[in-house]
């Protein structure tokens, strides 16, 4: 769970009688000044990617005294809430050494613990000699001490937000108050924030609670990979609501979240019915829902299918529902807004125009916040989605360079970020680099395996490095566990480019007339379908489509399609992808697109 956009900046006041006295800059570590007590108290503001740094420093100077009376956060009004005398270090150290061990205290997130333990708290030398003594890949354990370290992060700057209250305001502020006052106060409640309840078992066999309660383990993993910057309650906390008759709003209360996934599971010999809601816990409105109607032949099958579909639907709902709570023209939106209607944008960037706004509203949030790790995600995947979906035809190159450095930027910031690591093995495909495209993006899967995107571009690239059937496999794949997503289009038109450059053209016609249909703007995609129609046989419709796509597209000749409406380096392609793709031309052509 990242947390370097969606939690807002908060402003701390400091109190004078807890104040540490001042040290030179150096001794901050290179954050911000923002951080000093000034004598008399002053209201300081505190952005969250600087909470996060400070965090982050103090682990590694645990067992450094001397550098750990540094740290900014002894000033913090966490830290004062824990002691009645002004905080030192040996309050900071308890502080951390408690957090890990409440957040990681049950067995799914023993693992977590042991990592930070031996790395920070009773630290090994090495951490490769860490990684060894818990027969852990140093890949594998630098992936687990950064999901830890980013928990920690969330939890204490939750808990630093609540404990956050203003004291001490200017004139100047006390006259903006009222108009302002949703902005600058704290809240406990975070935007992009959720309890996953245990899942009912509407059953008569009690034996068959593993089948929700697996379905409810999966899905809190899953949730904090698919929606980075959110905050999922752990498991633990969420089953201590099993069976009790609490109302939705009493749990986001008590949890400081905003929404709430509930379902029930009913499951016979033969099948399994599994309904969820999506609730709003402030109002209790049911923001979305989902039915699931499987053939019971093999659970583990089907509790990855609908938890990987959960997991992408149910964050691409809370981002919808957040930005419509957050909307535009407000006098004084934070970086978190920015960004969440960004990102709302962004979902829909098939939408004439939302490209443009979304990275506007993103270049905002990064004005505000510079370090904002999901804003600069934000700008780098919509250029180079706008330039992969022919959204933008002009300047491709300084568009993905701009990219590549945001990436850079955000995974200096971020190493583990989802988001990230998403945006680069796209990246990859649209410079050419088929072969690092996939290994890249088994990255992603291998931390996500949900993700019907990483799906989609592995296919892509497997496309172009010619293993087509592999890469229908893929697209196919993507289809099965996102059927609704808005971006289904894309791998619908690789599924039927992929089934035309194999011979399968009635299937060709189908996948592409559903890609069509849930893109009817898409640049290539009508144009695809009349290939496919003319090589099916149905000239007449395959004629109907190419004129529909010349309309929006006059001149258009097959070369100039094959290099300007081409979103990768056609030179990089495989042999064998350029040897299959010459079927697809000559359907255009039998369609009716001119040679010259």
């Amino acid at each position: 769970m990242q947390d370097e956009s969606f939690a807002n900046s908060v402003m701390v006041s400091t109190d004078v009688r807890r104040a540490v006295p001042l040290l030179p800059n150096s001794a901050y570590g290179g954050l911000s000044p923002r951080w000093s007590a000034p004598s008399g108290g002053s209201t300081v503001v505190v952005t969250n990617s600087t909470f996060g740094r400070a965090v982050r420093e103090a682990l590694r100077n645990h067992v450094r005294a001397d550098l750990l009376v540094g740290s900014p956060l002894l000033q913090s009004r966490l830290l004062a809430q824990r002691s009645v005398h002004a905080p030192g270090v040996q309050d900071l150290r308890e502080m951390l050494s408690e957090t890990a061990g409440v957040l990681f205290a049950n067995a799914h997130d023993r693992k977590l613990h042991r990592v930070l333990d031996l790395t920070y708290f009773n630290p090994i030398a090495k951490q490769e000699a860490a990684a060894e003594h818990l027969g852990l890949s140093y890949s594998s354990y630098r992936r687990y001490l950064a999901a830890g370290i980013q928990r920690m992060i969330d939890w204490l700057w939750q808990q630093e937000q609540a404990a956050s209250q203003p004291e001490t305001w200017t004139s100047a502020v006390r006259e903006e108050r009222n108009s302002v006052a949703e902005f600058s106060r704290p809240s406990t409640t975070r935007r992009l924030s959720i309890v996953v309840l245990p899942f009912l078992n509407l059953s008569q066999d009690p034996a068959l609670e593993y089948i929700a309660d697996g379905i409810v383990d999966c899905l809190i993993t899953d949730l904090s990979r698919a929606l980075p910057g959110s905050f999922i309650i752990s498991r633990s906390a969420a089953f201590t609501y099993r069976g009790r008759q609490v109302s939705v709003r009493q749990i986001g209360q008590e949890l400081s979240v905003r929404y709430a996934l509930e379902g029930s599971v009913l499951a016979d010999s033969n099948r399994v019915l599994i309904n969820v809601q999506l609730i709003d816990s402030q109002t209790e409105e049911h923001v979305w829902a989902e039915r699931f109607d499987k053939e019971r032949k093999d659970m583990l099958q089907v509790q990855e299918e609908v938890v990987a579909r959960l997991s992408r639907s149910v964050g691409i709902e809370m981002i919808r529902s957040e930005a419509r709570h957050h909307p535009g023209g407000r006098r004084y939106p934070d970086a978190a807004d920015l960004t969440l209607r960004g990102k709302a944008l962004a979902v829909e960037i098939r939408v004439t125009g939302n490209a443009v706004q979304a990275v506007e509203l993103f270049r905002q949030a990064l004005d505000i916040d510079p370090d904002n790790v999901e804003a600069l995600i934000g700008i780098a995947s919509t250029l180079i989605y706008q330039v992969l979906n022919l959204f933008q035809t002009e300047q491709r190159e300084e568009s993905l360079d701009e990219a590549e450095r945001l990436i850079s930027r955000a995974l200096m910031l971020a190493p583990d970020h989802i988001g990230a690591l998403k945006a680069r093995a796209a990246l990859l495909r649209a410079r050419g680099r088929f072969a690092d495209a996939v290994i890249a993006n088994r990255a992603v899967i291998a931390r996500n395996p949900g993700e019907p995107t990483a799906f989609n571009e592995l296919g892509l690239s497997k496309l172009y490095l010619g293993a087509t059937h592999e890469a229908m496999q893929w697209f196919r794949r993507a289809d099965r566990i996102a059927p609704t997503d808005p971006t289904r289009w894309t791998w619908l038109q690789g599924l039927g480019r992929a089934l035309m450059q194999l011979g399968e053209h009635e299937q060709a016609v189908e996948a592409l007339r559903q890609a069509v249909e849930s893109n009817p703007g898409s640049r290539r995609g009508r144009a695809f379908l009349a290939a496919a129609e003319a090589l099916a046989g149905n000239i007449p419709q395959a004629r109907h489509h190419m004129a529909e796509f010349m309309r929006t597209d006059p001149g258009m000749t097959v070369p100039r399609f094959v290099t300007d409406r081409s979103s990768v380096p056609v030179s990089t392609a495989s042999p064998t992808y350029l040897r299959e793709n010459e079927l697809v031309l000559d359907g255009l052509r039998r369609a009716g697109m001119p040679e010259a």
